[in-house]
């Protein structure tokens, strides 16, 4: 506790110097071994002669370097760990809910069936779905031509035995139930090319 006492007044006098505080002239450090002088309130078995005049703004700076000293040796990193959370399947209202629906209503309508195959993990089926998908241009071109059906490739079968290949993965199926495959994310520019391609 002595030692500890000490170390405090030696660093307290090197940061006053440090700072240019004040200019200490003399000082003394009068020690006592005597237990009876460490006994009471009143007496102290150190004492500093002519201490600096700015004490309490060199106790702050103190505590604020001790302070940054600590945050600087205790701080952690951490690896950074990119999210895993299943993307949000494509959703979309009055979709057929299975291909032969979708088949049936491309025979009555004489439309072409979109298979849009997505991933569950998959960053380029999120962003045709809030990039492209969403487009003005895209959604008219689709409800004027094809019926959409939407299907996660990680959990389901694709119809007719197309093998999956990769996500986004784009399946034309005429009425008549020939195939084309497109493959990756498309921008609208793109999409409404391959579209207008496609469509009876």
């Amino acid at each position: 506790m002595i030692f500890l006492k000490n170390l405090f007044l030696l660093l307290l006098l090197s940061l006053s110097l440090f700072a240019q505080q004040s200019t200490i002239i003399s000082q003394e450090i009068v020690s006592t071994d005597s237990p009876e002088e460490l006994i009471g309130n009143e007496v102290h078995p150190y004492e500093v002669i002519n201490p600096p005049q700015n004490i309490s703004k060199i106790e702050e700076q103190m505590k604020s370097t001790i302070k940054n000293i600590s945050l600087n040796t205790t701080k952690e990193t951490y690896p950074i760990v990119e999210s895993t959370t299943p993307s949000t399947p494509p959703t979309e209202e009055n979709l057929p809910k299975n291909f032969d629906d979708a088949l049936a209503q491309a025979k009555k309508e004489h439309k072409v069936i979109l298979i849009e195959v997505y991933g569950t993990n998959c960053h380029f089926c999120e962003k045709m779905e809030s990039e492209t998908f969403p487009k003005e241009s895209v959604n008219k071109v689709l409800k004027e031509n094809f019926i959409l059906l939407k299907i996660n490739g990680d959990e389901e079968e694709i119809p007719l035995g197309v093998p999956m290949q990769m996500t986004p993965m784009h399946v034309f199926v005429t009425e008549n139930e020939d195939i084309d495959i497109k493959l990756g994310f498309l921008k609208e520019k793109e999409f409404l090319e391959l579209l207008n391609k496609e469509k009876n």
